[in-house]
Formats: structure tokens, sequence, C-alpha cells
């Protein structure tokens, strides 16, 4: 599989397409903004989406779903069952009350009315059988929160659970620090060579990780 980073929208989120060579298939983890560029690499790899993974629904991680959605019909659309209220038809009014950034909101208005609604619920320790991905459920930065591992190719997708150095912010709604260091301790029982790909910033392994500041 091949995993191809690309940084979208104005809070520069990681979106990433997941690709399967032998099949040909792909996965989209967290569809910023920036629609056309991520089709632009889907075409450029000659692969056909399959699905849309969210690790959560915060507006910087979701706003492109609603054109790929449409560009790809067929496309799943799975995320956890808490984070899923923000997609859909009733996700955009919840956006508008929960998203601080009115600047954001006011560029971005025509894409949040066109968000998909979810296909399916994702759980805990769900492996999904097309992409070899792991579910693992980490609360604390949303109350859904999700992190994807891949043990064949030693990585996993932390979303804003854990940075470089780093962990996700607890003040937006749902949000809990004590759960948030409990999801990331649980990550650092990974191996250490794992790279972590995380939803903003550089990529790191578990293994720096467990020097992380945050979590000594």
């Amino acid at each position: 599989m091949f995993v191809q980073r690309l940084v979208t929208g104005p809070y520069q989120t990681n979106c990433y397409l997941l690709g399967d060579e032998e099949t040909q298939s792909a996965w989209i983890v967290d569809p910023g903004n920036d629609s056309d560029l991520i089709i632009s690499e889907i075409e450029r790899f000659k692969v056909t989406p399959v699905a849309l993974l969210f690790t959560h629904t915060h507006w910087d991680h979701i706003t492109a779903a609603g054109a790929l959605a449409a560009r790809y019909p067929g496309l799943e659309v799975l995320v956890s069952e808490e984070d899923a209220p923000l997609l859909g038809l009733g996700g955009y009014e919840k956006i508008r009350q929960l998203c601080f950034d009115r600047r954001f909101l006011a560029l971005y208005d025509e894409e949040l009315k066109r968000l998909p609604e979810p296909t399916g619920f994702l759980v805990d320790n769900q492996v999904l059988e097309d992409s070899k991905l792991t579910v693992i459920k980490t609360p604390g930065h949303t109350k859904g929160g999700l992190c994807f591992y891949h043990e064949a190719g030693q990585f996993v997708l932390t979303g804003d659970t854990l940075f470089a150095g780093s962990i996700g912010r607890t003040d937006l709604g749902g949000g809990s620090m004590t759960d948030l260091l409990a999801s990331c301790r649980r990550l650092l029982a990974l191996d250490g060579q794992t790279q972590v790909l995380p939803g903003h910033g550089p990529t790191s392994t578990i293994e720096e990780q467990r020097s992380n500041p945050y979590l000594i």
C-alpha cells in the first residue's frame, strides 16, 4: 500500500490518500479542503477511491467530502457514530455553531452545505478488510475520535489525537484531556517503529512519541 500526504486548506490539514497497487483501490482519510488537489492525485495514481474515512469531523477535516462524494458515486463515508452528527444535512448547522473561525465558514459555506451522510459507523478494533486498516477508538479531541493502524505498513493515522511532540486540543465540543491522554498512551503500545501520520504537521514514530513531553 502507498500513502500520499496532501496538505490542504488554511489549517494545513493532512489528508491522506492510501492506495493498493494490486487492486488499484484507494481510501481517502480526512479530506479537509482542496478537492481539486485530491482528485488530481487520485487521477495521477490511477486509482479508484472506495471510501472516505474520518478520524473526526471537525470542519478542517471534512470540507472536501461533499465534492468527492459527488465526483465518485458509491463512495462509502465511514466515521464513528459519536462524530457522525457533523456530517450530512444536519452537519452544516452544527458546524456553524461549533466553528469559531467565521472566515473559514464564509470561504467554505457552499462546500459545507454539501457534506455527505455517513454510510456506516466504525467501531473500536474493527478491521477494514479491503484496506487492512484497524480502527482504534481514541476519544479526547472529540468524543468519537478514531485512529487507523496498518500493521503491515507500520503506520498509524492519528488525526488530531497525537502530533509530533504534541497532542490535540480538548477545548472544543466533546473534548476531554483525561480521555485524550488515555488514548495517546494506548497508541504508545504500538510497535516503536510505527510511523505516526498526524492530522497536521510532520510525521514521527511511536518510539519518538514515548518522549513526548505531554505524555511523560
